[in-house]
């Protein structure tokens, strides 16, 4: 495959698919994307060094897997579909040798041990296991994520202060997140149903939690367990706590009585967690 073969022509990249007897997956997720200057945009943010690492979820055909490439970058690729993997290693050919393919579902992927960042064009069902599992589950988290997802998702991750959400509470923790622009469904073959965006996520060397992240996040979905209502209500049920004893705790705080889950700060949810997995983190710490 010639280095100048562009994969954003609808023409080419028909020809190319039929090649390879290769078709978009709805079950998958796949939308291969034909715009050359969503490309070029989304390389600009990753600020991608020539010989770092860059990890890439759902690589499909490769459109993005060779911008990448082009940088000096190696590459992780991550790709669930044996189908398609023929056609990556067509289209990435010229920089094979920097390239590493791993046929496994992303959830399960190891993420390498050295610095690297996380650039990919993300499968939308998958968007908040996928943020969950490089920012809380993984040790090695990326220095920086460039996503392409879901507008309204990346909308709400990208909040403003008092609005937030269990997902965008999280990333918040991990990471500064910002929509860096939008992406029009036509910049896809096929089209999705649904308008995108690219968000950036500039991931902190050290988290605004400093407990166990499996722990503090569980101490999310507790609170968030039902947003609409009041967060006393919520965590008198799910900690089976009376009404003064989650007062006491709130005026401590210095939370609202009367406020919901997304006005809470993020200093307020790691204090809660620390009072109300007090046992939970004794024995954390005695263990370790």
């Amino acid at each position: 495959m010639r280095e100048d073969f562009d994969l954003t022509n609808p023409q080419e990249l028909r020809n190319f698919l039929k090649k390879h007897h290769v078709w978009t997956k709805k079950d998958l997720g796949q939308h291969f994307l034909v715009n050359k200057e969503v490309l070029e945009k989304i390389v600009i943010l990753g600020e991608i060094q020539p010989e770092e690492r860059v990890v890439e979820i759902g690589p499909g055909h490769g459109v993005l897997t060779r911008e990448l490439l082009k940088t000096g970058a190696t590459v992780d690729a991550v790709e669930i579909d044996e189908n398609i993997i023929p056609a990556l290693k067509d289209a990435t050919s010229p920089w094979k040798n920097r390239l590493e393919i791993f046929h496994q579902h992303v959830l399960g992927f190891v993420p390498p041990v050295q610095k690297y960042k996380c650039i990919a064009n993300i499968p939308y069902q998958l968007t908040s296991p996928i943020l969950r599992k490089f920012l809380v589950d993984c040790g090695h988290k990326p220095t920086k994520m460039v996503i392409l997802m879901q507008k309204e998702v990346a909308e709400r991750i990208a909040c403003k202060e008092g609005k937030d959400s269990l997902l965008s509470t999280l990333v918040k923790t991990y990471g500064t997140p910002r929509i860096a622009f939008l992406v029009p469904a036509n910049s896809f073959f096929p089209p999705p149903k649904v308008c995108s965006a690219v968000l950036v996520i500039d991931v902190f060397e050290t988290p605004l939690s400093v407990l166990p992240p499996k722990l503090y996040f569980e101490m999310l979905i507790n609170g968030f367990k039902e947003p609409r209502k009041k967060l006393k209500n919520v965590l008198m049920k799910q900690f089976l706590k009376t009404e003064a004893e989650i007062l006491k705790i709130f005026d401590i705080l210095g939370i609202d009585r009367d406020c919901r889950a997304q006005n809470i700060t993020i200093p307020q949810w790691d204090a809660m967690a620390n009072i109300f997995y007090k046992d939970v983190l004794h024995t954390y710490v005695t263990n370790v």
